[in-house]
């Protein structure tokens, strides 16, 4: 039978390389995301590379309140289950914490956080029930870190890693997989997003952009640890690395160091 597989916020970016993976696997691929046009461009590419995908793209703010429960709605609407959930769509907010628009800062945690959590919850009660099922939660290696001009995201990425450990236990003895990948800065359009008007985004970005992966190797790299059946993981040596000597470090004196090169980037 054809396998299912939900991508949030999968029409750009590293969503759109995990579309592509997924096709080639042939699954049936839904994706919810906000932007039709790139709905459309992904469905063609998709279609090219197979042309008898199971396509469902669905147009839809996932800030918005009860979004979570209008995706349950849809799938039960269309009789589908998930084989596979891939909570993708997140953003970042750059610059100093209290110069943020506090209605961004809320709809970035909404999406990042509570939309992420929500999911889990309802998608991953269905898997339980069924005794089979994956999900895979982005994650960031900002999660790892406390980050000063980047507080916020860090934070709340840092949230997706814990709360991804602690389904992994409470679900594996039911034959469900929870996966978290924590990329680095990928080559895609979220520094943009991220960044502010604020002199003090310039030097996070900076410090941030010193290592900057293509999606495709990043998404490939996180196909590959779901289907391992990784607890977490991350796209490479060198950012596995980075993860151990962050760990080590003193919370303190880990954001003490963020602080100061960012700092030093804003001054040049």
């Amino acid at each position: 039978m054809t396998k299912t597989v939900l991508i949030t916020g999968g029409a750009g970016g590293i969503g759109r390389e995990f579309c592509k993976l997924f096709n080639a696997d042939d699954y049936r691929i839904i994706v919810f995301s906000l932007l039709q046009e790139e709905l459309d461009a992904l469905g063609n590419d998709l279609k090219a590379q197979r042309p008898d995908v199971e396509y469902h793209a669905v147009q839809m703010d996932l800030s918005q309140p009860g979004a979570a429960e209008a995706i349950m709605q849809w799938l039960d609407q269309q009789q589908l289950d998930l084989d596979v959930l891939v909570n993708n769509v997140g953003f970042g907010m750059m610059g100093e914490h209290v110069e943020q628009d506090s209605q961004t800062l809320e709809r970035m945690l909404t999406l990042n956080n509570i939309l992420l959590s929500k999911l889990c919850m309802l998608v991953g009660a269905r898997m339980k029930a069924r005794g089979d099922g994956k999900i895979m939660n982005i994650g960031s290696l900002a999660g790892f870190c406390p980050m000063p001009f980047f507080a916020a995201y860090s934070a709340s990425k840092a949230f997706v890693i814990n709360l991804s450990a602690s389904l992994q236990e409470e679900l594996k003895p039911h034959g469900v997989q929870v996966t978290c990948f924590c990329p680095s800065t990928t080559k895609t359009a979220f520094l943009d997003t991220a960044q502010s008007q604020h002199t003090s985004s310039s030097g996070i970005r900076e410090f941030v952009s010193a290592q900057i992966a293509t999606p495709e190797a990043v998404a490939n790299a996180g196909y590959q640890a779901l289907n391992k059946g990784k607890r977490y993981a991350l796209p490479g040596l060198s950012v596995t690395l980075q993860s151990i000597w962050i760990r080590i470090m003193p919370l303190r004196a880990m954001a003490n160091f963020v602080y100061k090169q960012s700092i030093k980037e804003m001054e040049r």
